[in-house]
């Protein structure tokens, strides 16, 4: 299953959905069960909602895909909290 913006809230590339669309994204992710792939680029995402969405990934186990690319994931912080999700999570295969 493919989720992006246009198809039901899964490819918010493009829009800024900023922390506070991130931290409901994540919420989504702890629970769910059938998206595949995400684009969350271009979508004005900070620290805060990096961290969300790093904790959420801890646990999720259906995404493969989550596209994260030209925009600001809150610097250091935020690409760091990803990149320690990754040493747990064995499911994600691409994330941009």
């Amino acid at each position: 299953v493919c989720v992006c913006v246009s198809d039901l809230l899964s490819s918010l590339g493009q829009n800024p959905i900023h922390d506070e669309g991130a931290v409901l994204f994540a919420d989504i992710l702890k629970v769910n069960k059938s998206i595949t792939w995400l684009s969350l680029s271009d979508s004005d995402i900070g620290a805060v909602g990096a961290r969300a969405l790093a904790e959420a990934l801890r646990v999720n186990t259906t995404l493969r895909e989550l596209h994260l690319t030209f925009r600001n994931i809150g610097g250091d912080e935020g690409a760091v909290a990803l990149a320690e999700t990754l040493k747990v999570n064995t499911t994600l295969t691409l994330l941009k």
